[in-house]
């Protein structure tokens, strides 16, 4: 018979309460406060929009504060946080480019916006013309404030249009059409880059791309450039024979200095040659003898008076 013990297992070990150290009141106080302020910006910002504002690169955002107004300090690159009462408009302070061009869809404007401008003889000429501006980054407030986000058109546009014109009439057609296109579009910049500086806008180069003249008269500019270019070429090649005539005359001049030269030293060697003789005048016969010495001679007749006598035979 088998007696079976009562196992009586033992009551798990109690693990002591470690006893954790109560939140400072002044913290809890602190931590309070942010989350109030958190709720509220979030209430704020659903009801009048976020107050995270971020400006990309080549831009300033205007700030319009609902309490006064515009306000002068411009917001520049990068995050920042505004009041919800504030609202922000960013403009770009990047170099951009107004067109007036008669080719569809070429300029802001759709259709032929090409310039029609009056020179100084009163023909009508057509000018397609490129302006590259760009705002002054402290200026933007004045230009949201005076002129607002359409300022292109509003200012630019028609400023461009008068001042061209205006400059156009003290210019021939030849002077706009022709070589002196550019300094033309120099005086149309300076014209325009002054009638624009005190809105805050600067203007950095004007692209006279493109003119049209009258037929009759574009036929003649084209004649008249072309006779010049021809005047200009018989000018070089008539600058080319004289240059050529010159070096022949220097070449004509050395190589007569060289006969002149060549005739001075025989006739100094003659004169040499004659004091020579004057002193001594059997000289002569000497040379001659000694010229044909070495030449075959069966005959050789000599004056008598030298005294002379040649055994020829062989």
């Amino acid at each position: 018979m088998v007696i079976e013990e009562e196992w009586d297992p033992k009551p798990p070990r109690k693990v002591p309460d470690i006893p954790i150290k109560e939140i400072p009141p002044v913290f809890g106080r602190i931590l309070r406060s942010i989350a109030i302020i958190f709720i509220i910006l979030i209430i704020f910002s659903a009801m009048f929009g976020s107050i995270f504002v971020s400006i990309g690169a080549g831009e300033v955002g205007v700030k319009f504060n609902q309490f006064g107004g515009v306000e002068e300090d411009e917001l520049g690159e990068g995050l920042h946080i505004v009041p919800p009462w504030v609202s922000v408009t960013k403009y770009s302070v990047r170099s951009e480019t107004y067109t007036m061009s008669g080719v569809e869809g070429e300029g802001q404007v759709s259709g032929d916006d090409q310039i029609k401008a009056l020179t100084v003889e009163g023909l009508t000429l057509g000018l397609d013309i490129t302006v590259r501006y760009r705002l002054m980054p402290d200026e933007v407030s004045a230009v949201h404030q005076q002129l607002g986000t359409d300022y292109a058109e509003k200012i630019i546009r028609p400023t461009i249009r008068s001042s061209i014109r205006e400059i156009v009439s003290t210019k021939t057609a030849l002077e706009v059409y022709g070589e002196e296109r550019q300094m033309v579009a120099g005086e149309m910049l300076t014209s325009i880059d002054n009638a624009l500086a005190s809105d805050g806008i600067i203007i950095e180069e004007v692209l006279v791309r493109n003119v049209v003249l009258p037929a009759r008269v574009a036929e003649a500019i084209e004649a008249k450039l072309q006779a010049d270019q021809e005047a200009q070429r018989m000018i070089f090649v008539k600058q080319k024979e004289q240059l050529e005539a010159e070096r022949k005359i220097i070449e004509a001049n050395g190589l007569a200095n060289a006969t002149i030269a060549k005739a001075y030293g025989e006739a100094e060697a003659l004169r040499i040659i004659n004091e020579e003789l004057s002193k001594n005048p059997r000289l002569i016969d000497y040379k001659y003898i000694e010229m044909l010495q070495g030449q075959e001679i069966s005959t050789m007749i000599v004056p008598t008076d030298q005294g002379l006598i040649l055994d020829t035979g062989k």
